[in-house]
Parts: C-alpha cells; structure tokens; sequence
C-alpha cells in the first residue's frame, strides 16, 4: 500500500471509520451504563430508606425505638459512607443511627424541597471527602402529631470504581475489536483490490514491452475497463501501422524519380552530373533518415520493445575490431545485464555509428561501457563511447551534431552519423552529449530508456 494508491485510501478511511464507529460505541456505551449504575444505586438507597421505615416506631411517649437491619454489612463500618439517621424534628435528641454513623449527622440543604411523597435527594461530600449520595422521608409515627425524618445515604465512589471498572474492560475489548476490524479490513482491501493490482502489472508488463495486450478474466466491474484498454491499444496501433505505410509509400514514390535522376546524370557534362549525383545522394539519405525517424516513432509509440544491450555491443565491438585490427577496443563486462526500452535496431545504429566515429579518429584504443540508474521514477541507461583521438573541442562538438557537418573532410562518410544518432536518441526523449574523454579523445555519452 503505497502513498497515493486506491488501496491505502481503502484502507484508511475504514480504519478511520473504525475508530471512529468503536469511539462512538464505547462513549454510548459507557453513558448507558453510568445512567443504568446511577438509577440502581438511587434505587438501592431508596429501598434502604423504606426498610429503614419499616423498622423503627415511636413509643407512647414518642421515644424512637428499633433495631434496624438493612442487610448490608457496610452500614456497620464506621465511616464506610453508608449511613442512616431517623430524629425527631422537634427534638433532635430523640434519635437513632447507624453504628458506620457513630455521633456523626447527615446534613442536608436547607432550600431543598420535598416532592409529593414528602421524599429528596441530593449529593454532598461528607468529612472525609467522600461523595454521598443522600434520600431523605419524612412521616408521621403512630398517632402523634410529631414529624419524624428518615435519611439513608450510600457512598458514590464504588459508584465510580464499578464504573471505571466496567468502563476499562469495555475499551479493551472494544480495542481488540477494533484492532480487528482494522486487520480484517487490510486483509479485504488487499484481497478485493486484487484484479486490479493485476490489471497494473499487466499494464506494465506492456510498457515494459513483455506483452501486447491485457490477458486474463477479471471482475464485471473491471472487465469493461480491460476491453476499452485493449481496443484503445488495438486502435493506436492501427493508426501507427496507417502512418508507417503512407511514409513508406511517400518514401518509395520519391525514390523512383531520384533513381532517374541518378541514371540521366550519366549523360550529363562533368561538373552538372557531379552536382546532380551529389544533391540526389543526400537527398536520399534524407528520405531513409526520415524514413527511419516514422518507423522509430511508430515502434516506440507502441512501448512493448525491450533489446539486451549486452549482447549488441559485444557484437559490435567483435565487428569494429575485425575492421580495425590496429585497435584495441574495450567492450563492456561479459555480465552487463541492462534492458533498453526500444527496437535493437534502433540501438545498433545508436551504437554502431559512435563506435564507427570512434574507430575512424581513434589512434589505439577505444572503451565502450555502460550503466543503468534511476532518475526520478524513471529507468535510464548511459552508454559511454570514448577514444583516445584528438577530441573535440565545444564548438566542435556543437558543430558535429548539425546534419551533414564534417568537421574532417579527408575521411570517408556522408557526415549524417551523428545527426541521424541524434535523430534517435530525441525519439527515445534521450540525450547525447560529447565532451573531452580521460583517455584524451573524444567521448559519446548517451541517454536512453531502460527497462
């Protein structure tokens, strides 16, 4: 899943909703259960107080009296915070309270109101700083006219702590929920987006010249997709092939007349048929370079070409030396393994004319290596060929690269080498470059798509 891809998209944004949905879930959650643990804590004390009601009366001279039992250890415990108290309002030494409570009193407001039922509620901390939760009754006892009141409180931090505790255990369980959900969605997005990793690769091996058109079945969803891509290269390849052959046609519909022209100079007066043979020839060199400019485009515009570099230089190292015996060249390692993203052809009159150049100005030697590296995102490979001849000065080397520019006209050639290099080398979107070698000569550094 690398940046910018479908997948990582995918994927992030359900892990996001992931966190998110479980995020959401734990805070509903842990409010539901905060609101139902505050409902049946109230409920406890307020059943604590109606046990407490039943159990304590008032004798005939109005005396309280009773041995309350609310089934609660925790009443016991001095200072536990579960207390109870029932007085007189009249005479609050007329009074009974729990063991937990000793000497101690329940406070209550003073601006609370009672409710229909004569019954409130409210929070305080007591001296010990803890948070109470307090529900108060008052009644008539007997058949007296005294108001009797009947507080129960319970202590709110085991409130608290249950719900911490349930709150912990809810997060991680949730987590590793969640942890699945973010691996079951890694697994399901790699898995979906499958066919078109697949489609990719084969898209590449295209592009990489291993293969011609999309094969395979894929998803209805993608299917569509994979045939308009495979007519859309179908159709640039026609209209390739349409254009190749019209600049073919155009190519041998001017041979014919130049060929004439060639055969009726015969006849012609010196100087005339020199001129005549001269323009004729290099017009022919112009309609084969151009044709050969139509046939690199239309190869290199299909990008299914790959060539071995290897092999071809060895080659023409092996040939060049053959008609150079005077020279030693210097071919590349026997286990360069570099891929040149187009037609061999292409690349052996690339190399083939440097290597020519070479031998035509080298004194003894000649070096041909190459590499390959990334520029960018982009495969490139470099092909060096250097001599040990006299080189070239800038202005020369500029000079060079005109089409037909000789720069020494003692040696044979029509001076088109290096401008039809040129010519190529651009197709491709490579470059050539000439400067001063270290072995003293010239050197030719090309620039070409690898694979």
């Amino acid at each position: 899943m690398r940046p910018g891809t479908l997948s990582l998209r995918l994927f992030l944004l359900t892990s996001l909703w992931a966190l998110f949905s479980v995020a959401l879930v734990a805070f509903v959650l842990s409010q539901a259960y905060r609101q139902n643990a505050e409902r049946r804590f109230a409920e406890l004390v307020t059943a604590n107080l109606y046990n407490l009601l039943g159990s304590v009366q008032a004798d005939a001279d109005g005396k309280l009296v009773g041995q309350p039992d609310l089934r609660d250890p925790r009443y016991t415990v001095f200072g536990s915070g579960w207390y109870w108290e029932v007085s007189a309002l009249s005479s609050p030494a007329n009074r009974l309270a729990s063991t937990s409570l000793v000497d101690g009193r329940i406070t209550a407001p003073k601006d609370l109101p009672f409710d229909a039922n004569y019954q409130r509620n409210w929070t305080y901390t007591d001296n010990r700083g803890a948070q109470l939760t307090a529900v108060e009754a008052r009644v008539f006892l007997g058949s007296g006219s005294e108001i009797y009141s009947f507080r129960v409180t319970g202590n709110r931090s085991e409130l608290s702590g249950e719900v911490a505790s349930f709150t912990r255990t809810m997060i991680v369980l949730l987590a590793l929920f969640g942890l699945g959900f973010v691996i079951a969605s890694f697994v399901i997005v790699t898995i979906g987006l499958r066919p078109v990793s697949r489609a990719s690769r084969r898209l590449s091996d295209i592009r990489e010249g291993r293969a011609e058109r999309l094969e395979g079945r894929f998803p209805s969803e993608i299917q569509p997709l994979i045939d308009e891509t495979n007519a859309l290269i179908e159709s640039n390849r026609s209209v390739i092939e349409r254009a190749r052959t019209q600049v073919g046609n155009l190519a041998h519909s001017l041979k014919t007349p130049l060929a004439v022209l060639k055969n009726e100079a015969g006849g012609a007066p010196a100087e005339l048929r020199k001129i005549i043979l001269d323009q004729t020839g290099l017009m022919q060199h112009q309609v084969q370079a151009y044709l050969d400019r139509a046939r690199i485009a239309a190869r290199h515009a299909t990008v299914t070409s790959r060539t071995d570099v290897g092999p071809v230089l060895e080659r023409l190292c092996r040939v060049i030396g053959k008609l150079n015996p005077a020279l030693t060249i210097i071919p590349p390692g026997p286990r360069i393994s570099i891929i040149f993203g187009g037609e061999q052809q292409d690349f052996e009159e690339i190399a083939g004319n440097l290597l020519e150049n070479a031998a035509r100005f080298a004194r003894e030697k000649i070096k041909v290596w190459a590499q390959r590296e990334m520029v960018g995102d982009k495969a490139m490979m470099t092909l060096v060929i250097e001599d040990d001849g006299p080189g070239m000065t800038a202005e020369e080397a500029k000079m060079a690269l005109g089409r037909g520019m000789r720069l020494d006209e003692t040696t044979p050639g029509s001076g088109l080498g290096l401008a039809i290099v040129t010519d190529i080398v651009s197709e491709y979107g490579g470059k050539l470059t000439l400067d001063r070698s270290e072995m003293g000569g010239l050197r030719c550094m090309v620039a070409l798509p690898a694979r």
